[in-house]
């Protein structure tokens, strides 16, 4: 089987059409979307003529089998995370301004000051409403945990990344409680392809850095346990990322895309 993976669309519609025809023509037998379907940020992004929460909300329905939640979809369906890396949303949350979110949450919470309004309709909305924070499945031929970020922050909805060894103790325990052997997650909008394994795979280059950036387009993620983080479809640096699963030798490929 081939999946391709995509994460961080934040409504580039006109990215998403051309990853999902990049699937196609790479023989991508299902598709997994990781998150963040929407949610256009005015401070990062500059295709706002060409974007659209609706259209690529139906892309994804209609084309992915497995599609989790990011924070910015949450944030758009008015859900607040059941997985909230130890915050308690306050009742007033969705109708309090970007400012009093961010004090009442001392800065370790999203507060989406800069996230502009969307054309999404009462589907798209419901559909969101109804995303799963993460998935398990052993279809790809070994137990996957997809989710847009690591576990316990798995819809990424906090200010706080993974950047110790010891962060990550609570996701090996979590993997370890579903049978799974890979990790694959998004939100991070890292250039290159990250990678944590829990044995001793990176050992030799620090024992103290959690999540290690490899400049290259092909990996063999082997038969340990590992935590993927899946580059951004929608990169502010401009480099773009569609990236595909081949579950019979177990590799990730990373595709570049290019606007249309």
């Amino acid at each position: 089987m081939r999946i391709g993976i995509l994460t961080d669309i934040h409504e580039n519609s006109d990215l998403l059409v051309n990853a999902l025809k990049t699937a196609e023509v790479s023989g991508c037998n299902e598709l997994l979307c990781l998150g963040d379907i929407v949610g256009f940020d005015i401070r990062f992004y500059r295709y706002d003529l060409k974007r659209s929460a609706s259209e690529c909300v139906r892309l994804i329905k209609s084309n992915c089998k497995w599609v989790v939640a990011g924070n910015h979809d949450l944030f758009a369906a008015g859900r607040v995370p059941v997985y909230a890396n130890g915050f308690t949303y306050p009742d007033l949350w969705f109708k309090s301004d970007p400012a009093e979110r961010k004090k009442l949450s001392f800065g370790k919470v999203w507060s989406y000051e800069g996230d502009a309004p969307n054309d999404l309709g009462d589907e798209g909305l419901e559909f969101l409403r109804d995303l799963p924070e993460f998935i398990v499945t052993s279809e790809p031929g070994a137990g996957c945990l997809f989710s847009h970020y690591i576990y316990p922050d798995l819809t990424g909805s906090t200010t706080q990344y993974v950047e110790r060894n010891h962060h990550l103790n609570k996701l090996w325990e979590f993997m370890n409680l579903h049978d799974t052997r890979y990790s694959f997650s998004g939100h991070s909008h890292t250039i290159f392809a990250g990678f944590a394994f829990k044995g001793k795979h990176f050992g030799a280059r620090s024992y103290l850095k959690a999540i290690h950036s490899i400049a290259s387009d092909s990996f063999n993620l082997g038969d340990e346990q590992v935590m993927v983080l899946i580059p951004p479809l929608s990169g502010e640096k401009g480099r773009a990322g569609f990236s595909i699963f081949d579950t019979y030798n177990m590799t990730l490929i990373v595709k570049s895309i290019n606007s249309i």
